[in-house]
């Protein structure tokens, strides 16, 4: 009797394991839509989803029609047809025709109230497609409704409402009416603003905002003035909002400003590797606010083998504290590299201010004093430098566009204003990146420099030029390009220009491999242009860039032509 039982529960398992097998219909079906246009084919895919477990022989015409209407009514399509093919896989082929498209026959669309006359409410309504006459889309409704609401919010109205909203579909006669109504009421104004008094002065922060009490509120001034109390860099954390929770009754919207101070002191220590000037490390220490009235102090030590330096910078923010200032510069810096033996100390003063948003402009006057050795030359320079210099930084917000930066100056010297020669002295450097795409970058950058002077003599070995090495020409060894004298020893050069090349490509996550060609010269009469080619391995790491260039100096000596420059803690 057990083992009759035991049998029987066999087969049955048997009998259900080869249903399963021969019947897949069980499994669920698996759909191939035809006839339709991209977009609407995937929101019939995205409606027929939930069905895909379900079995075929559970899936009738009426409810595949019902979730193909579903799915094409929001694209003002509501008669569509259907054909329902099954293949021996139980496999669903749907083709679909979508039928004619529902027309808009009444369109009333409106805005009343105080922004009948922005610009912005205008806008938004004329580039709807919700005329008559128009195909009927629900999303295009939809994303007129949130383009309103959203903007009202924004500037203000704050009391805005939809007094009508509506769509009337009449399938019978293929078209649809529209009614949207916005009644906006009044627009709200910026109250007092209320400034933390526990770093930097109120009365310097005041000078900050966009936007003053009794304008019209817009929440883009909010993040504007956000942004620029963070770019004074007085605050370590910033958040403005408004208070609505205390509106008056003359429609203002208090501000509110949380901020915490930065720290009075703030020290940092850097360091990285390259084959110019192998080991270097840096120390920076900075006071972001030295006093109450926003100014600040930075010194900063440079340390390699061939070159150390001390800066120290102090700033005197103007009226326009985000933008414009005043600052004093001193600089105490030592060379010994190849044919040059320098010492140097020079102090500037200098006017900084934004020209506009992308263009900022420096007019400062700066006295040199050096002691020099370059080749066989020895001699000591003092000049008194005037100038003026622009730069511009394109701070991209996508990520696949073009990136500028360019720095240009002009500084003059005369015998008559304290100074042992008369020099002009000219320069420009501009580097534009490109990411082509996510997996492509292509770099551009070039150096360009003059001296005009009645003798090279005239030009202290600092502001000389001098080509090769890595971010100049590779494939030549560092600062080893330049006009020699008669003992072959690097004189240092008049003039200089250098350009490069260098397309870069994806191979693997922040691993990149690059070609790059380079050209220029550092000369005095004539230019002999020295080119340097190879390739580049990347490695992009989140804290310290690692580039090695494999690079060929195409003109270089015999026999010298290979080398090898890596950088740690840089990038082209």
């Amino acid at each position: 009797m057990g083992n009759g039982v035991k049998t029987s529960i066999k087969q049955v398992i048997l009998v259900a394991s080869l249903f399963m097998v021969t019947h897949p219909a069980a499994i669920g079906a698996d759909f191939n839509i035809k006839g339709l246009s991209k977009t609407l084919t995937e929101n019939v895919e995205l409606h027929l989803e939930p069905l895909v477990d379900v079995p075929t022989a559970q899936l009738s015409h009426t409810k595949l029609l019902k979730r193909v209407q579903d799915a094409l009514n929001p694209y003002g399509y509501y008669h569509p047809q259907i054909a329902i093919e099954l293949d021996d896989s139980d496999n669903l082929t749907l083709s679909v025709d979508s039928g004619p498209v529902m027309y808009i026959a009444e369109s009333v669309v409106k805005v009343t109230g105080e922004a009948t006359e922005d610009e912005e409410f205008i806008k938004i309504l004329t580039q709807s497609q919700l005329d008559s006459g128009s195909p009927l889309s629900h999303q295009e409704y939809d994303q007129t409704k949130r383009a309103i609401f959203s903007l009202a919010k924004r500037k203000g109205y704050f009391d805005g409402r939809f007094v009508e909203s509506m769509i009337e579909v009449i399938p019978s006669e293929n078209i649809a009416n529209i009614h949207l109504h916005f009644s906006s009421g009044p627009r709200y104004k910026f109250g007092a603003i209320s400034i933390p008094d526990d770093g930097v002065e109120p009365a310097r922060i005041e000078k900050i905002p966009t936007f003053k009490q009794g304008d019209d509120f817009d929440t883009i001034k909010l993040g504007e003035l956000q942004s620029d109390l963070f770019e004074t860099q007085w605050f370590r954390s910033v958040v403005v909002h408004g208070d609505f929770n205390h509106l008056d009754d003359n429609l203002k919207v208090p501000i509110e400003i949380i901020a915490e101070p930065s720290s009075r002191n703030i020290v940092q220590v850097g360091g990285g590797y390259s084959t110019d000037l192998g080991l270097r490390a840096s120390l920076n220490w900075s006071k972001p606010w030295y006093n109450r009235r926003g100014h600040s102090f930075e010194t900063q030590a440079y340390l390699s083998e061939q070159e150390q330096s001390l800066q120290l910078g102090y700033k005197i923010p103007t009226e326009k504290v985000t933008t414009d200032y005043f600052g004093i510069q001193f600089e105490s810096k030592r060379i010994d590299h190849r044919d040059t033996s320098s010492f140097s100390n020079d102090l500037k003063f200098q006017r900084y201010w934004q020209l506009d948003s992308d263009w900022q402009s420096t007019i400062y006057v700066k006295y040199l004093h050096e002691q020099y050795r370059q080749a066989s030359e020895e001699d000591q320079s003092q000049l008194l430098l005037p100038g003026i210099s622009f730069s511009q930084v394109d701070r991209k917000n996508d990520q696949l566009e073009l990136n500028h930066r360019h720095i240009y100056s002009v500084e003059y010297s005369d015998p008559s204003l304290f100074s042992d020669s008369r020099l002009l002295r000219l320069e420009g450097n501009s580097v534009l990146s490109w990411d082509i795409s996510e997996s492509q970058k292509l770099h551009f950058r070039s150096n360009v420099g003059v001296n005009i002077a009645k003798s090279l003599s005239d030009v202290p070995s600092s502001l000389r030029y001098f080509a090769g090495g890595d971010g100049s020409i590779r494939g030549y060894g560092y600062e080893s390009i330049s006009p020699k004298d008669d003992n072959g020893e690097l004189t240092g050069a008049r003039y200089m220009l250098t350009a490069g090349l260098e397309y870069q490509h994806q191979v693997y996550r922040s691993i990149w491999m690059g070609a790059f060609l380079d050209v220029g010269d550092a000369f005095d009469d004539e230019a002999d242009w020295k080119r340097g080619t190879g390739l580049s391995l990347i490695w992009n790491s989140q804290l310290v860039p690692v580039k090695l260039d494999f690079a060929y100096g195409l003109d270089a000596p015999q026999g010298d032509e290979f080398r090898i420059h890596f950088s740690l803690g840089t990038q082209f």
